[in-house]
């Protein structure tokens, strides 16, 4: 410990991030010593390390991806029958399955991890001296770089990308990505979770996610962390952008922003997916709830679905204005979608109560989110 710290000083002193590491190393291999840092550069060593770490990184996300993912495949297999409203622009649209909602997010996680698993094996070493001619090993230089791509298990880039930091900025972005997802997963559940709502809660033990003052309240703290990092990383990337311009042929300016960017992208884009694995496996759904507010409209919820079943019989531009006149005066009236449609004279001579009924049971109106729930998680078993 005390051999670090009096090396951290000197790191300090010098006002620069390896020299004193080189000393330390050359005085601790002896005749050999001579040959530390032959024919290199600071960055050489710094991205070289950098690219290890960063592939270290990206296993663990790729782990933490796995398990989220998991996580949603069975949420979407146990609802995959369940109903529920779906919401556009904030008000109820159509009828979905829970079921649906989960498969479609672990289609996109799946992609995710196809991206992160591409970025691994696209990791280089960097190995090209001063100004990346490597002009102090002559001929042997790309033999060098080669060998020593080799032996830490990275790429040989056969070139210098001292300036060329568009891989960084692909990796942030990456990772931003993956935490903008898990963001919005934890979004959803904020709202649904919602007093008037009330359909899905964060899974808690007893004593967490509660007020310091209201005894009421059951707070989705979880997943308004989550949302949180998805945040902090949402701003990396564009910093991993602006440090792409860089002063040829090497820039500390730009350079030197990545050691922040970098470790940061990781460390919030890792937690934001490991906590949204916990909060996908850990979630609780209120069945009753879902059931209610399905009805909540009246039947409304199945409007599209009348409406089209008439199209067959007169157009759906007159389906339309039909269904939306019925829906005005239902609601000025205060009697229901189900009743207004059962008075009206046009629509009762050409469909039932039976057949109105079943047009407006949600469970009916779902599509084929059935069938892509099956699929997705077909593929992704």
């Amino acid at each position: 410990k005390r051999q670090l710290e009096g090396l951290g000083a000197q790191i300090k002193a010098a006002s620069h991030p390896l020299t004193p590491i080189i000393a330390a190393v050359e005085s601790n291999c002896g005749s050999y010593g001579q040959y530390v840092h032959f024919g290199a550069t600071t960055q050489d060593i710094l991205d070289s390390g950098l690219m290890l770490q960063v592939r270290a990184g990206l296993n663990l996300l790729i782990k933490a991806h796995q398990q989220l993912l998991q996580a949603c495949v069975l949420q979407a297999k146990t609802w995959r029958d369940l109903p529920m409203a779906g919401r556009t622009h904030g008000q109820h649209g159509v009828p979905v399955t829970l079921g649906l909602k989960f498969a479609l997010l672990a289609s996109e996680f799946n992609r995710h991890l196809d991206r992160l698993r591409e970025l691994i094996a696209m990791l280089p070493v960097q190995f090209a001296g001063a100004a990346g001619t490597l002009a102090t090993l002559g001929a042997d230089g790309a033999r060098v770089r080669a060998g020593l791509a080799k032996t830490l298990r990275l790429v040989d880039p056969k070139h210098s990308w001292h300036t060329g930091r568009d891989l960084i900025a692909h990796i942030t972005s990456q990772l931003a990505i993956s935490a903008a997802t898990c963001g919005k997963i934890a979004n959803e559940v904020v709202n649904l979770q919602r007093t008037e709502i009330g359909e899905l809660a964060e899974g808690a033990a007893p004593g967490t996610g509660g007020s310091s003052t209201m005894p009421q309240t059951r707070n989705p703290m979880q997943a308004q962390y989550i949302v949180a990092l998805s945040r902090l990383l949402s701003g990396r990337p564009a910093l991993a952008l602006d440090a792409m311009m860089h002063e040829p042929e090497r820039d500390m300016a730009s350079w030197t922003v990545e050691w922040a960017v970098v470790p940061e992208s990781f460390i919030y884009g890792h937690a934001a997916v490991v906590q949204c694995a916990q909060l996908v496996a850990n979630l609780q759904v209120d069945e009753t709830r879902i059931a209610q507010n399905l009805e909540h409209t009246g039947g409304l919820i199945c409007a599209e679905a009348v409406m089209m079943d008439l199209a067959g019989d007169m157009g759906r531009s007159q389906a339309h204005h039909a269904i939306a006149d019925l829906i005005s005066q239902a609601r000025q009236t205060g009697v229901s979608f189900s009743e207004a449609l059962n008075k009206d004279a046009t629509i009762g001579a050409l469909r039932s109560p039976a057949q109105i009924a079943t047009l407006l049971n949600p469970a009916n109106y779902t599509g084929d989110a059935v069938q892509t729930v099956d699929r997705i998680v077909r593929e992704l078993e």
